[in-house]
């Protein structure tokens, strides 16, 4: 009788933590991971700064802000040093939205224009960190879109309590290497 009940009692147990399992496993599959809008998009950008998927906005909602007065040439980084120096010819423009979120009177290109030389910095730094071989793959141009919008809406978002994406994209209207 004594045996009979312990048994009882340790299948209950088991259940138990088979069921608990099996929740727990649910949870992880389908709540971690969806990007929390439900659509479980597993794709590993980079995080929105302060939002949780970006929306993709008209072209009436976006204003283009060139960096540059026309092509500009990038130093990359050198692996032998017997071999010259190799270039990158690249024009640069910024997608940003028209509006912020957290302030509608700011007008964003004035804001990005007036941080234009330090955005300029960031995009000779992250150039200076490819090779002439790394440039010759076309995945390196969306990494370097991705990266530098990321860096970029850091850079404009510092000191803020609330940040949001102000750059969309950014564009290469030109991708020359030597």
């Amino acid at each position: 009788m004594e045996s009979k009940k312990l048994s009882i009692i340790l299948i209950v147990i088991i259940a138990v933590l088979a069921v608990s399992l099996a929740i727990l496993a649910g949870y992880l599959f389908v709540i971690q991971g969806s990007n929390g809008n439900g659509d479980g998009d597993l794709a590993g950008d980079h995080p929105a700064n302060g939002e949780n998927a970006p929306e993709i906005p008209s072209e009436e909602d976006l204003v283009k802000v060139s960096l540059y007065d026309g092509a500009r040439y990038f130093n990359l980084r050198n692996v032998d040093s017997d071999k010259k120096a190799s270039i990158l010819q690249a024009n640069v423009t910024l997608k940003c939205y028209k509006a912020l979120k957290r302030d509608k009177d700011i007008i964003v290109a004035d804001m990005v224009t007036a941080r234009s030389e330090e955005i300029q910095e960031l995009i000779v730094r992250f150039f200076m960190t490819l090779t002439a071989e790394d440039v010759k793959d076309p995945a390196i141009m969306d990494k370097a879109k991705e990266d530098l919008t990321y860096q970029i809406n850091a850079l404009l978002n510092e000191g803020i309590e609330k940040p949001e994406d102000i750059v969309y994209r950014v564009v290469f209207s030109e991708w020359l290497f030597q």
